[in-house]
Parts: structure tokens; sequence; C-alpha cells
């Protein structure tokens, strides 16, 4: 599907791809949110004893956002997940946890694996600590340089941060949408997330080497706000988002490439 489309185009779509599934639908969503993995979603579903393959599209045309469904029949009545090996159920929940983009953990992972953890962290007494961090003026780099080279710079950032925080559901980095990632750490206070994080960014590399087109230098800055569960009443992971969020904004906010951590 090319880039921009307009309603006239997804539903000349629907009608084409009635030739290949069996029910197609175009319905009118809500705004779509921007996580990144919400582009395409699929679907196993068991009805009147078979098992039908739901293919879901979110796409944003003439400033709505629609979702096409498109269903066919599978041979059997057996869902796939009972057909895996436990190392094939291994490897699927491996890939769901991740960004297909940059490879680090994506917003499911942090909101359901690494929440739960925190979680328990703050039930025991222990610390933890979670950062937001956003490339700065994304937009206006999107602008200049263009979505492929975007896609280098968020790999890129992703795995400066990756070297240091990747212990699964201890120390981790995940992108949650755009050009906005998290880091989580449990058992540290935000002050040492902070001063480790500023250390990190002190001798990261400003600028992106990309290779798309002509190679070119993209420089970059980062924003950040850090929250320990100590900074919050409230001793939970959406209490600690929100304040993570709240210094993000105050960082971007003052002129960017800067940290908030009170």
């Amino acid at each position: 599907m090319k880039k921009e489309c307009t309603e006239q185009d997804l539903r000349e779509l629907a009608r084409s791809a009635q030739a290949v599934f069996e029910a197609v639908t175009l319905t009118e969503a809500p705004l779509c949110d921007g996580w990144q993995d919400d582009g395409l979603r699929v679907d196993y579903e068991l009805r009147n004893g078979r098992v039908d393959c739901v293919l879901h599209r979110r796409v944003e045309a003439d400033g709505k956002c629609w979702e096409l469904e498109m269903c066919a029949p599978l041979a059997g009545n057996v869902l796939p997940e009972e057909r895996m090996t436990p190392r094939e159920r291994e490897l699927c929940r491996e890939d769901m946890s991740h960004d297909f983009l940059t490879g680090v953990y994506n917003r499911r992972y942090l909101e359901t694996v690494f929440a739960q953890k925190l979680e328990q962290c703050a039930a025991q007494g222990r610390k933890a600590a979670v950062a937001l961090v956003s490339i700065d003026n994304g937009q206006k780099l999107r602008d200049t340089y263009g979505q492929p080279v975007m896609d280098q710079l968020h790999c890129f950032v992703g795995n400066q941060w990756k070297k240091s925080f990747d212990t699964p559901a201890v120390r981790v980095v995940c992108r949650l949408t755009g050009s906005i990632f998290a880091v989580g750490c449990l058992d540290a206070d935000g002050k040492q997330l902070a001063e480790e994080m500023q250390n990190l960014y002190r001798q990261m590399p400003r600028e992106c080497i990309t290779t798309t087109g002509m190679m070119r230098r993209v420089p970059f800055t980062l924003s950040c706000g850090v929250a320990s569960l100590e900074d919050v009443p409230a001793k939970n992971w959406q209490a600690l988002y929100e304040l993570c969020d709240a210094r993000l904004r105050e960082a971007q906010n003052a002129g960017g490439d800067q940290m908030r951590a009170e």
C-alpha cells in the first residue's frame, strides 16, 4: 500500500480483497494512538468448529483512522498455538515482546512483564526507577531527512541504550511509540538511574551515520524525564509513568537536550 492514501483508495482495496478473503470490512476507528505494533494485528479465532485467521490493519486516510479487517478460514480445527512445540511458543512470545524495527522491547512488554515486576518491587519495599527518553524535534528531523533515515536513527538510539540496559525484566529499554523510548531499572532509585544515564549520554555519539540513499551524518539530541517509586504516592506503574511523562515534557519545553529528575 502506498504511504499516502485516501478513503477511496481504502474502499477500493477492500473491494478487491473480497476476491481473496471470505469477509472484508472497512470501518472508521478511533484516532490511531501511535503504537508502532498496532499497524497490523493477526488474530486466530475458533468459530463454529473451524479456525479463522483475521487480519486487522489500521491506516490513516483523509484525517481519519480506518480499520480494515480481513478474514479467511484455516485448514483444520486446531488453533495455531496448539500446534506449536514448546520452543516455537517461546520464540513466538519473544517476537511479540520486541519492537519490529529496533529490536528492543516494545510497549506491550513494558506494560505487562516489566510493569508487573516493578509493582512486585513496590510491594516488597524495593526500589525501582523509570526514564522516558525522546529524540528532540523528531518531526522536524523526519521532514528534513525522511522516514527511512528516521528509522535508522530510532535503531541507533535504541541500541545505544540497549548496550547498558539489557537484562530481561530487570534493566530494559523499550520503544514506546515514534521517537520515545523507556528505560526501566529495578533495585535502583531515580538518582542512581539519572546519574547512570547522564554518564552514558555524555559518551554517546550525537550523530547517526545513515546509509539510506546518500550516506550522511544526522545530528540529534535527547530529552529525558526520570522518576522512581519514591517520587509517587501511589506505588504503581501508571503513577510512575505519568510522572516520567510530565518530567520529559518539562525537559522538552525547556529546549531539549537535557534531563529532568525532580
